[in-house]
């Protein structure tokens, strides 16, 4: 009984190595070609040393994903237009002088009395950025921004007559509150607040309160004053005021 259960084993062992001794070799093209046959043809679902395989429509477009936008940044220049929102006329452009709140109001002397700026932005024109003063007739620094005066909360919104400055402020954080200002004492300031269409050329502020909350910004102008500010709420700052103000937009006119 041992020896007929040795000669089957034997016998099972004898015919893999048989089978795997016929098994067929699988030649490079370069032995099939040297042997006069044509090359093999490509076998799918593994890669041969030396083969490139090809990628699917899917794994090409997972690979883009992956890979960073080659989409640069927008590099603007220009002047800032002051428009009436309804009719979007112009009122004239933010004006470049040496005095008080430099870039405050609108210039009625010439263009040679405008305020030029440059920026970078996004593609998408998302903020917030700084713009950048480039032809500045006044002392540093050179950010157009946001200040509160020492006699103000520097908070605006919904249903409060408060303003915040419109003026040079030196660079900030981004989405930061205001910060004390290197130049003018017991003032706050902010820089970070733009954003822009790059559709329409405006240009929209989002002022951020000491908080860290993110009231309506509307910009406002005074032409009684021929001053430019920030307030939460135009009618607020309008009821009871013998000075009203009507809001305005931003432009960026390409020089």
């Amino acid at each position: 009984m041992f020896f007929v259960k040795i000669s089957i084993v034997l016998s099972f062992i004898a015919c893999f190595i048989v089978s795997v001794a016929g098994a067929p070799i699988q030649e490079t093209n370069a032995q099939r070609m040297a042997r006069g046959l044509p090359p093999s043809p490509p076998r799918f679902g593994r890669a041969l040393p030396g083969m490139v395989m090809a990628r699917t429509p899917t794994q090409v477009l997972a690979a883009k994903r992956g890979q960073p936008s080659s989409v640069p940044p927008m590099q603007m220049s220009g002047r800032i237009q002051v428009r009436n929102p309804q009719n979007k006329q112009p009122i004239g452009n933010v004006k470049n002088t040496n005095g008080t709140n430099p870039i405050s109001g609108v210039n009625a002397l010439g263009p040679e009395q405008d305020l030029h700026v440059s920026f970078t932005a996004p593609p998408s024109g998302s903020g917030p950025f700084d713009i950048m003063a480039t032809n500045a007739a006044f002392p540093p620094p050179f950010l157009v921004g946001a200040s509160v005066a020492p006699s103000t909360t520097g908070v605006i919104g919904l249903g409060s007559p408060d303003t915040v400055g419109f003026t040079n402020v030196q660079q900030t954080p981004p989405n930061s509150p205001p910060v004390p200002s290197s130049t003018v004492p017991n003032t706050m300031v902010e820089s970070a607040i733009w954003s822009f269409n790059p559709g329409t050329n405006e240009l929209m502020a989002q002022y951020v309160n000491p908080d860290g909350s993110k009231p309506s910004t509307v910009i406002a102008y005074d032409i009684r004053e021929n001053v430019l500010f920030f307030v939460g709420d135009i009618d607020a700052y309008n009821k009871n005021n013998d000075l009203p103000a009507s809001a305005v937009k931003l432009y960026l006119v390409p020089i």
